[in-house]
């Protein structure tokens, strides 16, 4: 996928995500499964597959639980694994392109940059600050401080929550300086790398767009 246009990538993603939501047939939702397994396997990202799979998994059942405990089983399957593809599409996508390309992507058509920055910016933290808390972890245990998830331990969290909330402060102040200095309120930007276009990315996307439309027709009935 790198020798692709990010708004091409972006425009797969979106339908991508708009095939699973039209949907309906079970038949049709556990091809789009298979097939999103098929493209795990094809990338080489078998051992992440797994990993990713424990993470979701537990959302899956709690979804499929609750529309066994409101609809019958047919809807709570339907909802599950509408979610599971949902989920898995999300990590592919955001595997097939990083920050720097969403961002560009997103100025190319038209986003304003505040938004863009905002939400690439999120998509750079969100990890970074995943990290902090599992340092935190380590070291408050280490120092005999159990922070597992359990009713009794309520009380120990504050050592987790206020060096995180230090860091957390700490980041946004580099942040901000670093902002500031790169001249961020400066109204003529330029990228580090120039887009194009080109056939191979037209051709893409406009096959995944007829192969959606097929989808939507075959679904309407």
């Amino acid at each position: 996928m790198k020798q692709f246009d990010p708004r091409t990538k972006l425009a797969l993603g979106v339908m991508a995500v708009c095939a699973v939501l039209v949907a309906h047939d079970p038949v049709t939702l556990i091809l789009e499964g298979a097939i999103v397994f098929a493209i795990f396997l094809l990338v080489g990202r078998g051992n992440k597959l797994l990993n990713s799979i424990r993470l979701i998994l537990p959302m899956v059942g709690l979804v499929f639980a609750i529309g066994l405990l409101f609809f019958d089983i047919k809807i709570a399957f339907l909802l599950s694994v509408r979610l599971f593809n949902l989920l898995s599409v999300s990590l592919i996508f955001f595997r097939a392109i990083n920050p720097e390309e969403m961002s560009d992507a997103l100025r190319k058509i038209g986003v304003p940059f505040g938004f863009s920055f905002n939400l690439i910016t999120g998509m750079r933290y969100v990890p970074l600050i995943g990290k902090k808390i599992r340092s935190i972890i380590d070291a408050q245990q280490a120092r005999g401080i159990d922070l597992r998830p359990r009713f009794k331990n309520i009380g120990n969290f504050m050592a987790l929550l206020m060096p995180l909330l230090v860091q957390s402060f700490l980041l946004s102040d580099e942040l901000a300086l670093a902002m500031e200095s790169r001249g961020f309120g400066c109204k003529k930007r330029s990228s580090r790398r120039e887009y194009h276009l080109t056939l191979k990315d037209y051709s893409l996307m406009v096959i995944s767009l007829a192969v959606l439309g097929a989808l939507a027709w075959w679904e309407s009935g």
